[in-house]
């Protein structure tokens, strides 16, 4: 008898769980045919036509005055007459924007704000907004439905589903200096000079890259069509490139120290370590080098790959690898034909031998702290390769976030202006003149587009 109490018990429990799940699902579903039925048709809850004053006196009703008309199918805006309506999906209302020439930095809206703005015509900052933008009579409940339609417009608009979400996925805030900054960037991109609308990307943070992956599958089950734009995959290349071979979204722009796996579907990036060591064995191959010697740190994974890899391409390459101990020189001229390749950081303080210094360094940018360039540093006879062009056109250094940055916002702003499916991607992505990421280069390629940073001792010059 006890145990069939129990049984009853467990049966009633799981019925009330699935009735308060389907309730839940019922009204999360109501509030977004609300929300829908607000912005593509003025009609409210029960069906009431909403009532919205324009320019202060004109009242209008109903589908005369319904979101669509002017923000579009998608809520990404447009040009209307001589109006641009603005983006107005959640993820960009909700986002917040750097200061701009004299003005202050605009707030992002939350549901207060939001609702302070369509009702009263204020924006989150204080300021007016265009009188061309109606006044509307919305309740609460309406507006928090409208919310919720404009939060998932992307996934629940009438188009032929071509459209896709574009997802950030970066380790939670404070975690990591560069990841903060590149979130930073994200958010903030430049709204360009003839208005053209930037597309919004809704950022995930993670708190380990298992967390990460999960969180990705989730987002994905919602938006199949999702593209994941930057992800921050430092060191956990291989784990992110295992899981999108099973879940296919395109990958953006990924923030990685290694170039893409073979196969996947990573689009735009910058060149990995692979190509930054492939471009200058090419280059001591070009300049006559015969030797190569490689400095690596046996007990870090990443440095031990990375001299596997670099005594496969040198062997290619017709470049004898010489275990540890510099080749005997006679002549000043034998003695610049040996390259010293470093694959753990460079320690000016730690190198033993001077006469080592005559040799010709190369090294890639992460192993080369930035703080050497200012040192006696200067006088190595080295080649630096960097992923990107590591100085603007005046020659002031710039920081990876900000390169990753400007990228992603040129393609958002690309995105924006064109509405594009998967399938448009240009294929090239040009960032400034001479400096462009092709769409899916192979390795060979990749190494074309590293940077070389050239320094030589003053008796080499």
């Amino acid at each position: 008898m006890a145990e069939k109490m129990v049984r009853l018990l467990c049966i009633l429990s799981a019925l009330g769980f699935l009735i308060h799940h389907q309730a839940v699902v019922a009204e999360e579903d109501s509030a977004l045919s609300l929300g829908r039925s607000i912005y593509e048709h003025g009609i409210g809850r029960d069906g009431r036509e909403v009532n919205a004053t324009l320019h202060g006196n004109l009242i209008l009703k109903g589908t005369a005055m319904a979101c669509i008309n002017c923000h579009g199918e998608n809520g990404r805006g447009g040009r209307e007459s001589f109006i641009r309506a603005a983006d107005i999906r959640w993820a960009n209302l909700s986002k917040p924007y750097a200061s701009r020439n004299m003005g202050g930095a605009e707030l992002p809206y939350d549901q207060e704000s939001f609702a302070k703005g369509v009702r009263a015509g204020i924006s989150a900052s204080g300021r007016k907004l265009d009188p061309a933008m109606p006044r509307f009579d919305l309740a609460d409940d309406e507006i928090l439905s409208l919310i919720e339609y404009l939060s998932r417009i992307d996934l629940t608009s009438h188009s032929d589903g071509s459209r896709f979400s574009i997802l950030g996925l970066l380790p939670q805030p404070g975690s990591n200096v560069l990841a903060d900054a590149l979130a930073s960037e994200l958010k903030n991109c430049p709204a360009r000079e003839d208005g053209a609308p930037i597309a919004a990307v809704n950022i995930v943070y993670f708190d380990s890259p298992s967390d990460a992956i999960l969180k990705l599958e989730k987002q994905l089950a919602k938006n199949p069509n999702a593209l994941v734009l930057a992800p921050f995959l430092v060191g956990w290349e291989g784990q992110y490139a295992e899981a999108v071979r099973r879940l296919n979204p395109q990958t953006v722009l990924p923030f990685s120290l290694l170039d893409a796996p073979v196969g996947s579907n990573w689009k735009f990036y910058f060149p990995g370590l692979q190509a930054q060591i492939l471009a200058l064995i090419k280059l001591i191959k070009q300049e006559g080098y015969s030797y190569l010697r490689i400095q690596y740190d046996s007990g870090n994974e990443l440095s031990t790959q990375l001299n596997e890899f670099s005594r496969k391409i040198a062997s290619l390459h017709q470049i004898k690898v010489l275990n540890g101990v510099s080749p005997t020189k006679k002549t000043q001229q034998e003695r610049i034909r040996s390259a010293w390749l470093w694959l753990k950081p460079v320690v000016m303080e730690k190198i033993e031998n001077v006469s080592e210094l005559d040799e010709l360094m190369l090294i890639p940018a992460l192993y080369f702290p930035s703080r050497n360039l200012e040192t006696g540093a200067q006088l190595l006879n080295r080649r630096i390769a960097y992923p990107y062009k590591p100085t603007d056109n005046s020659g002031i250094w710039r920081v990876p976030a900000s390169i990753w940055g400007k990228a992603a916002c040129e393609f958002l702003l690309r995105v924006g202006e064109k509405s594009i499916n998967p399938q448009d991607l240009p294929e090239v992505l040009r960032l400034e003149e001479g400096f462009f990421l092709y769409k899916q280069p192979t390795l060979d390629l990749s190494s074309e587009q590293v940077f070389v940073y050239k320094s030589l001792t003053p008796d080499v010059q």
